[in-house]
């Protein structure tokens, strides 16, 4: 009896793990968070703090995270993916993010295209869609449909936690997903 449960047990996590990473539930959130609307990966320049996770990370960080974008040229484009053979159509709006991880280590990666579903690019052979949605003037949410729907809101400046919780309240697509901050906000 035990033997079965053990089994029964490994066979449902199988089958979790591989709904979560096929191809089909990113379709299934891509079309979730899609709303039609193209955001131009432009608006993304400078610095930005992540303020607010869905769903929650375990870690609590001493600051919020600063993600430092800047637009890139056609020559850092080709500098930065010479070795990814064709990843990158050359009209499509790049843009680097640059950040710490938990770890202190420095993070580049890319964002790039121009339909509504973009791609976030870690390295030529790791690209995840990627869809941005923009919340209002001062905040954007950042969706990673190929990590199962995870989402990160992103604000221009570093607010307090009422309106960070004002702000999240009014993200009806997020509505009865668990979420929190995973740095002290003023």
């Amino acid at each position: 009896m035990r033997s079965q449960i053990i089994i029964l047990t490994f066979a449902i996590l199988l089958v979790i793990v591989q709904s979560h990473w096929s191809p089909r539930s990113e379709d299934r959130c891509i079309n979730y968070f899609r709303n039609g609307r193209n955001f131009d990966l432009n608006q993304m320049n400078g610095e930005f703090y992540a303020v607010y996770f869905w769903p929650p990370i375990q870690r609590e960080r001493d600051a919020c995270g600063v993600l430092n974008f800047r637009i890139m040229s056609d020559e850092d484009v080709e500098a930065a993916t010479a070795e990814c053979d064709g990843v990158i159509d050359d009209d499509d709006t790049v843009v680097q993010a640059t950040y710490r991880n938990s770890t202190g280590k420095l993070v580049n990666v890319i964002y790039f295209g121009n339909e509504e579903v973009k791609h976030l690019m870690r390295s030529c052979d790791k690209v995840y869609k990627y869809l941005f949605i923009r919340i209002n003037d001062d905040y954007v949410m950042g969706i990673n449909c190929s990590s199962g729907g995870r989402g990160t809101l992103l604000a221009k400046y570093l607010p307090g936690l009422s309106e960070v919780q004002r702000v999240v309240r009014g993200i009806e697509f997020m509505m009865g997903r668990e979420g929190k901050p995973d740095c002290p906000l003023p």
